[in-house]
């Protein structure tokens, strides 16, 4: 009965999530805040499972986004960022050009709607800045410093926005953590490697002007007026 229940749960949280990819920005952000909230409430659920229970039930699974071969240094900080705040973890194949996230029940689904939509945006405004502030740029050289100095910035901000949502409404509570962990080391590929990011010297121009327009991207908005603190993810 507990696993049909579950079951309902993420397959509504699989409904809102694809939901969050419509072309209606309000639609599409309380879509994603509702899937997000969801996806707490099914946790702080779980956590009531005998851990016997819990960690058979708990099985990692992954999701992916497309992204490039070469991953961007801070393409690596935001896919990290994100895998942290929801509990996850994530590695880039480089052969696919695909980030993959992995993780228990809907975690890894909605931590890779979360990169990829801050992925597009990020690459979005940097296009943005590049085309503006930063047109009179000459050399080539400059111009790649600028944007990675603007997209690292942002990332900066979204990490640090991020960390404040985790601590007002944790992913999973924590004795659910160590059975989570167990599931995700187990379905990680052998061999992996953590990746340094190494990147070039920060022009601080660039880096507060990324910032700067990092709070400013919607990542969620309340469900509706008056609602309470646990469907609000983002302020």
């Amino acid at each position: 009965m507990y696993h049909e229940k579950s079951q309902r749960v993420l397959e509504k949280i699989r409904k809102l999530l694809n939901l969050a990819h419509s072309g209606n920005e309000h639609e599409a952000a309380a879509a994603a805040a509702k899937a997000q909230l969801l996806l707490s409430e099914y946790n702080l659920t779980m956590s009531g499972l005998e851990e016997e229970e819990a960690a058979e039930t708990l099985r990692a699974s992954l999701n992916d986004h497309k992204t490039r071969q070469r991953l961007e240094p801070w393409a690596f900080m935001l896919a990290a960022t994100v895998s942290t705040n929801f509990d996850c973890k994530y590695y880039h194949n480089q052969a696919t050009g695909h980030t993959v996230f992995v993780g228990c029940g809907a975690d890894s689904e909605v931590c890779a709607w979360t990169f990829g939509y801050l992925y597009k945006t990020l690459l979005a405004l940097a296009s943005i800045h590049m085309r503006g502030p930063a047109r009179r740029l000459r050399s080539p050289r400059s111009k790649r410093a600028a944007r990675e100095s603007y997209l690292i910035g942002a990332v900066s901000v979204i990490a640090r926005r991020l960390e404040e949502q985790k601590a007002e409404i944790p992913v999973t509570p924590g004795a659910l953590v160590p059975v989570k962990d167990a599931a995700i080391n187990k379905a990680l590929p052998q061999l992996l490697r953590e990746r340094p990011c190494r990147y070039g010297k920060i022009r601080d121009e660039h880096f507060s002007a990324g910032a700067d327009a990092a709070k400013g991207i919607p990542l969620s908005r309340p469900l509706h007026p008056g609602a309470s603190p646990r469907g609000v993810l983002f302020k």
